[in-house]
């Protein structure tokens, strides 16, 4: 049996669709939802809405979204523990897949899934990019270098494309989303425990990466399961992970290397608002044209960082690409930066483009 951990914050519908989906997925699973909220108000409506099966531990205080995954986890005894947002969905079939990769292969960690940005599955969301002292400094320096911002950009884009069109039963990677992963019980307890309750959120995941690899566990990506995560970008969102970098970056790799000298010269110098050349378009528009040379295979990414890191995929064919309003109003209300091209791992042609998201009303 798998057992799911969900962490809920004043979102009880969206986290009765997630409980919903892993019990229509694996019917026996034990479904723990941890309410983080502080609001009697809310836990009594989630006492209405979720299905019955599923277990509701009410958090005394809002503890962060690893601690409360931590409380999820002590309440269950099962070797595979599933950790799922509340803005996810467990697709048909997601949770045997990724228990099955686990079953097969004891070398693994943690897996998860591919991905889906909306229901139909032609936009993926991307994969994990592990942080690391020197990486660190590499985005830094792209920010000021164009050569770096193109050189890291393309390294990130061929990444992705690994991932979004890997056939292998399992695809190795360097870090996972906790959006949607499948943890190993027994790795976890070797390698420290589930996650570092220091992080009250963003980078739990990466920690947690982090001291898999180190204790000998590999991670891997599970193309055939997928869920789908309603994700959406904020600016309020930033401050927390700001905070969160730096302990991670003072927790694994202060004094290792020469990498924070190299940071503290490079941040001295000003970074560009735009590191790599865009066309500036008028206006979101509702499609883009795509050359009649790349009509047999495409990939366009957007993004609301200029790096494009990361940025969210459409792979397809034919002689344009849709830019859903819903869907881009979901990355904000800033400038978006797009670049199609051709869907093989160098593109050097690709063409990249700007506009303000009118899709969001920025």
């Amino acid at each position: 049996m798998v057992a799911t951990i969900i962490v809920n914050f004043f979102c009880a519908d969206l986290t009765a669709g997630a409980v919903n989906s892993v019990l229509t997925d694996t019917p026996g699973a034990h479904v723990v939802v941890v309410d983080n909220s502080e609001s009697p108000a809310e836990a009594e409506l989630l006492k209405a809405v979720l299905d019955g099966r599923a277990q509701l531990l009410v958090n005394k205080r809002n503890t962060g979204f690893g601690a409360a995954c931590n409380l999820g986890f002590a309440a269950t005894d099962t070797d595979l523990v599933m950790l799922l947002n509340p803005d996810a969905r467990a697709m048909p079939g997601c949770i045997p897949i990724l228990a099955a990769a686990l079953h097969a292969h004891p070398e693994l960690g943690a897996v998860s899934p591919t991905q889906w940005w909306e229901p139909s599955g032609r936009w993926l969301l991307p994969p994990a990019w592990l942080p690391t002292g020197i990486g660190m400094w590499s985005v830094e320096q792209a920010w000021r270098l164009p050569r770096w911002a193109r050189r890291l950009s393309h390294a990130y884009r061929r990444l992705a494309l690994q991932a979004w069109t890997a056939q292998d039963e399992v695809v190795r990677q360097r870090a996972l989303s906790g959006g949607a992963m499948m943890v190993r019980r027994s790795s976890a307890l070797a390698a420290g425990g589930l996650f570092d309750p220091a992080y009250f959120m963003y980078y739990e995941d990466s920690d947690l990466c982090l001291r898999l690899r180190r204790a000998g566990m590999a991670l891997a990506l599970v193309p055939r399961a997928t869920a789908l995560h309603e994700w959406s970008h904020s600016a309020a969102k930033i401050g927390m992970m700001e905070a969160s970098k730096e302990i991670y970056l003072k927790q694994h790799f202060e004094g290792k290397g020469a990498w924070a000298e190299r940071l503290s010269r490079c941040t001295a110098q000003p970074a560009r608002r735009q590191p790599l050349q865009y066309e500036a378009l008028s206006h979101l528009p509702e499609a883009i044209a795509v050359p009649s040379e790349w009509y047999a295979g495409w990939l366009l990414e957007v993004s609301p960082s200029p790096l494009l890191v990361p940025a969210i995929g459409q792979l397809g064919q034919g002689p344009s690409v849709a830019l859903p309003a819903p869907l881009m109003a979901r990355l904000g209300a800033g400038p978006l930066y797009l670049r199609l091209g051709p869907a093989f791992a160098d593109a050097p042609d690709a063409r990249l483009y700007v506009s303000e998201n009118s899709a969001a009303g920025g």
